[in-house]
């Protein structure tokens, strides 16, 4: 600590003070909140989404807040846990800085917005999230979620969710570092829940105890002002040390900001550490008109640090399968495609792709090797073909479409959008819902867009 200021201060007056966000970072933001949307929509009707909007809707609560695309409202921090858990529950939300940011983001702050009854912006909620992305996306600089064990998501979410949470409800910077202080005790999520009905709890779970943490705090709960550096704290829990100086690491905190230099938008809908193979054979059978059929071999080259997540050779179901790069190779080869569906119901043991899973093999390469594989730089694949060909391809995770260096195409992003949408509402609903999302910013009320996307009994019992 430096200056005798506390880190959980620092980041509150960060939070509060904030007043100019780059055009950029609120243009990174706008699509990532209206792709969220999308993939909550959606993720409502898989198995585990569909188990707790079930849980929820039987505990009841106020009704003052919306579970999205189900058609009832709940309390706030239950109307958060359930939308933040639809969507993460297909792996299609947006990625980048801490794992999986805008999923308990958004929820929590729309479920804010409707707690406080009217007058939050649109504008209002991108420059929270903003701010809340640019704190979480600090704090876990350097963390490796792989040796420490705790999924970046829930760890740094929390705390990134607080600060967009206190900014919405209008925190002074002492409240803000004192909801900080209540969620820092909140923080968790084993890695080992990947490829579980668990991993996407952890999202619900870092945008309820967010709201909670606000809530308490502008009731005037208090924590702990050193949280983080303190001996037993967050530092140490979690990052397994104490050395942060505060001063540099709160003026670094939106100089620049991070959001449109680091959020990811995907196009696949499973684990981010699939994408790379994935867009690689993509192109080399779309290049060369290949079908699974040619294909004898996939060797995937370089897996290291990606191992611990892809640990799924054999999936059992279907979150297993989206951490399977066997899985999302083999269903590339057989289809064509990666989509939705290809991890929903029994699609995921079609015999066909189980059989094509058999050519693919998974290069492992020892991170003490000094070979430079890394999970960031991502996986070249070589391709042997049954005539004799061998085809390589590789495209680096920073190249990969949907990255700051390479957008998601918009047409590309509300052809997403409208797909997983219709899963939730219909069509004429899809099209208000669209109008209404991918203009975010210049939405006066945003209880007026969620309103689109509340869904309702009468569909859902259509839809079922």
């Amino acid at each position: 600590m430096s200056g005798g200021m506390s880190l959980a201060r620092g980041i509150a007056e960060f939070v509060v003070s904030t007043r100019d966000v780059p055009a950029a970072d609120l243009d990174a933001v706008e699509r990532s909140c209206f792709d969220t949307v999308g993939a909550l929509l959606a993720g409502r009707t898989s198995a585990h989404g569909r188990l707790v909007d079930d849980h929820v809707r039987e505990q009841g609560g106020p009704a003052r807040c919306s579970v999205l695309g189900s058609g009832y409202r709940t309390d706030a921090a239950s109307a958060a846990y359930a939308n933040g858990t639809f969507a993460h529950s297909d792996d299609f939300d947006d990625m980048g800085g801490y794992g999986h940011p805008s999923a308990p983001l958004l929820p929590a702050l729309l479920a804010v917005a409707e707690h406080l009854g009217s007058g939050v912006s649109g504008m209002d909620v991108l420059v929270a999230h903003c701010v809340g992305f640019e704190v979480a996306a600090g704090l876990c600089g350097g963390y490796d979620q792989y040796d420490r064990c705790f999924h970046s998501t829930p760890v740094f979410g929390v705390l990134g969710t607080t600060c967009g949470v206190a900014r919405l409800l209008g925190l002074s910077a002492e409240q803000t570092a004192a909801a900080l202080a209540i969620a820092a005790s909140a923080a968790a999520g084993l890695g080992r829940a990947t490829g579980t009905m668990v991993k996407p709890l952890h999202a619900g779970q870092a945008a309820r105890n967010a709201v909670v943490a606000g809530l308490l705090a502008r009731r005037g709960g208090t924590g702990s002002d050193t949280v983080f550096e303190a001996r037993g704290g967050f530092l140490e829990a979690f990052v397994g040390h104490r050395a942060l100086d505060t001063e540099a690491f709160v003026a670094r905190l939106g100089n620049p900001f991070r959001a449109a230099r680091t959020l990811f938008l995907k196009r696949f809908p499973c684990c981010g550490s699939n994408h790379s193979a994935v867009s690689a054979l993509l192109d080399l059978t779309r290049a060369h008109d290949l079908t699974g059929e040619e294909i004898d071999e996939v060797v995937v080259h370089g897996m290291t640090e990606t191992s611990p997540v892809l640990r799924y050779p054999s999936p059992a179901d279907g979150c297993e399968a989206k951490f399977s790069i066997r899985y999302a190779l083999a269903a590339v080869m057989v289809h064509g495609s990666l989509g939705v569906d290809d991890f929903r119901d029994e699609r995921w043991a079609d015999p066909t792709v189980v059989r094509a899973m058999d050519k693919v093999r998974g290069e492992v390469v020892s991170r003490w090797t000094g070979s430079g594989a890394s999970k960031r730089r991502g996986n070249p694949i070589t391709v042997r073909l049954r005539d004799g060909r061998v085809l390589e391809a590789f495209v680096p995770r920073s190249d990969l479409v949907g990255g700051p260096k390479v957008p998601l195409p918009e047409e590309d992003l509300t052809a997403k959008f409208r797909d997983n949408a219709a899963r939730s509402l219909p069509a004429d609903g899809v099209a208000r819902a669209e109008r209404a999302w991918r203009s975010l910013r210049s939405t006066q009320d945003v209880v007026a867009a969620v309103a689109t996307v509340e869904g309702s009994d009468a569909w859902q019992r259509q839809a079922s």
